[in-house]
C-alpha cells in the first residue's frame, strides 16, 4: 500500500508543469475594430451590386477557366485574409478595393457575371512557383474574383505605377471580357490586327523591362485576353500614363478605343469618360446597347 501511494505521489509531482505563457499577437497586425470597420465598407460596397465577399479561411479550385495566362484547369488556392493574418498590411488596402468596386456601374457588375470576391492574403497557382504568385485571378467558371495583398505587404509593390485598385480593375475586365467577346483565347482577329506585324504573344512573358511597343506593359504580351485587360486596368488606373503612351504607340491608342468600344457597347461610357478624360480621340457618341 505504502508502494502504491509513493507511485502516485512521484506521478502527481511528476505532472506539474508552469502555467502555459500567453500567446502575443504580432505587433504589426490589424486592430480588431478597424479591421472590422474596412472588412465592413468592402463588404457593404460589394453587397449594392449582390456580390458576395468571401470568408472562409482557404479557397481552393480546380475548376473552370481562371486567369492569369488564359490557364485552365490548373488548381489554385487562396488564403483569406482574416485579421490574423494581416502582418504588415496596410489596411488602406482594403478600402482601395472597395473604391474600385464602388467606380462601377451597376450595368458592369452584372454584365460580368461577377458574384464573390475574396480579399486574399496569398494567392497560389498549382506548378507555378512562388515568385509568379498572381495579385488576382478571376474564375469565370466561379463569377469569382481573387484578390491578395501580398505583393503590397510592408509598402511593398510589383512596380511604382502598380496599384491594388488596378488588380481589381484587371480582374474584372476579365469576367466581362469573357462573358461578353463571344470568342475564345486566340481567335479574336479583329484584336490580333492590332498587334505589330510579326509580333506572338508569349507565357510566360516578360514580367519587367522596357515597354515593349504595341503593348503597355510588358505583361500585356502574354495573351489577348491580358492584353485587353491590362488597358483597361490603365484606362481606370493609370489614364494620364495611358495617354502618354498612346500619344507616341498608335498600337496602344487603337487598342485603348477598340476597349473602350466593347465596354461602352455594353454599358455606356459615363465611367470611362470620368475617369480617363484624356483620351480624346474617341467620338462623344459611343455607341452602346440598351440596358437597365
Amino acid at each position: 500500500m505504502r508502494g502504491l501511494l509513493l507511485v502516485l505521489l512521484g506521478v502527481g509531482c511528476g505532472a506539474t508543469r508552469a502555467p502555459p505563457q500567453p500567446v502575443r499577437e504580432p505587433s504589426n497586425l490589424i486592430d480588431g475594430e478597424t479591421y472590422a470597420t474596412r472588412i465592413a465598407g468592402l463588404r457593404a460596397t460589394l453587397a449594392r451590386n449582390q456580390v458576395a465577399i468571401d470568408t472562409q479561411p482557404v479557397i481552393e479550385t480546380c475548376a473552370g477557366d481562371h486567369y492569369p495566362g488564359g490557364a485552365r484547369s490548373r488548381c489554385v488556392r487562396c488564403e483569406v485574409a482574416s485579421r490574423e493574418n494581416t502582418g504588415g498590411v496596410d489596411p488602406t488596402l482594403i478600402d482601395g478595393v472597395a473604391i474600385a468596386f464602388g467606380l462601377y456601374p451597376p450595368a458592369l457588375i452584372k454584365a460580368s457575371g461577377l458574384a464573390h470576391v475574396a480579399l486574399c492574403r496569398t494567392i497560389r497557382i498549382q506548378g507555378e512557383p512562388d515568385e509568379r504568385a498572381p495579385a488576382g485571378i478571376a474564375i469565370s467558371g466561379q463569377h469569382r474574383l481573387l484578390i491578395s495583398v501580398e505583393h503590397f505587404v510592408d509598402g511593398a509593390t510589383i512596380s511604382e505605377d502598380f496599384t491594388i485598385e488596378q488588380v481589381v480593375h484587371h480582374e474584372v475586365f476579365h469576367l466581362f471580357d469573357h462573358a461578353t467577346s463571344g470568342t475564345s483565347a486566340g481567335t479574336d482577329r479583329a484584336w490580333a490586327a492590332l498587334n505589330p506585324r510579326g509580333f506572338e504573344y508569349k507565357d510566360p512573358a516578360a514580367a519587367e523591362g522596357a515597354r515593349p511597343t504595341g503593348f503597355v506593359n510588358p505583361y500585356a504580351t502574354t495573351n489577348e485576353r491580358e492584353d485587353r485587360a491590362s488597358v483597361f486596368e490603365y484606362l481606370l488606373g493609370q489614364p494620364t500614363k495611358l495617354c502618354e503612351i498612346a500619344k507616341v504607340d498608335p498600337a496602344v491608342a487603337a487598342k485603348t478605343t477598340a476597349v473602350w468600344k466593347r465596354v461602352a457597347k455594353v454599358v455606356g461610357d459615363k465611367l470611362l469618360r470620368q475617369h480617363a478624360p484624356c483620351v480624346d480621340w474617341i467620338g462623344k457618341r459611343a455607341k452602346r446597347s440598351r440596358h437597365r
